[in-house]
């Protein structure tokens, strides 16, 4: 059921009073919609949990590869320098920063929006809580997306020197790594304004019609 649905419950009313049949219609419309908008957002964190977990276990291998002495000894690999193993460790932060940064903002939000009663209009103010934040964490998309991309730069660097494949191979990897963070940021922003804000004007003119 979409807002035109609900509007058009709540419309049947007139002077009415909001309670049985079109409350409870009302609040199940809300429920569903809300299902749908966080299962979305549940898999967006869920990619960046996964990335970030892949990328943690392929640089902290890599680093006890390098520690144990294992590193030299694989096909025509040779042991790290001392810049690469600080541009790991570096890639290293990014990755954590980036992914602890969604997993932490997504715990504060959750304790923002607890609340004990579950009525409509407890449900709306949540809903638009969440809808404001998820905006507010897109609102410069791109300078939040840098820190996994630039880990990823670094760590593509360091495989491929000590591979000794050539740097000039980096070229092309670099040019689809930014066009990727263009295009990602890009995809949030329209995101945004398609469907985020949409749905935040679309709650908030229900709860203005609750209130009166």
């Amino acid at each position: 059921m979409e807002f035109e649905d609900l509007m058009v419950i709540w419309d049947s009313q007139y002077d009415q009073p909001i309670y049985g049949i079109n409350e409870e219609g009302l609040h199940n419309s809300l429920r569903r919609k809300s299902k749908q908008f966080r299962r979305l957002i549940f898999w967006q964190r869920f990619q960046t949990y996964c990335g970030g977990g892949i990328m943690f276990a392929a640089i902290v291998g890599l680093l006890i590869l390098n520690a144990s002495g294992v590193l030299g000894e694989i096909g025509s690999s040779r042991a790290l320098f001392g810049w690469e193993i600080a541009a790991s460790l570096v890639a290293l932060v990014c990755w954590l920063q980036f992914t602890l940064s969604v997993f932490l903002g997504h715990q504060r939000q959750k304790k923002r929006e607890q609340v004990e009663s579950t009525s409509l209009r407890d449900d709306l103010d949540r809903e638009i809580k969440q809808i404001r934040y998820q905006i507010k964490t897109r609102s410069h998309i791109m300078l939040g997306f840098l820190p996994p991309y630039l880990g990823g730069v670094l760590f593509i660097t360091v495989v491929f020197g000590a591979t000794h494949i050539s740097y000039w191979v980096l070229v092309p990897f670099v040019v689809l790594m930014i066009i990727a963070l263009l295009f990602e940021s890009r995809c949030q922003q329209r995101m945004v304004e398609l469907k985020i804000v949409p749905a935040l004007a679309e709650l908030e003119t229900l709860r203005e019609k609750l209130s009166h």
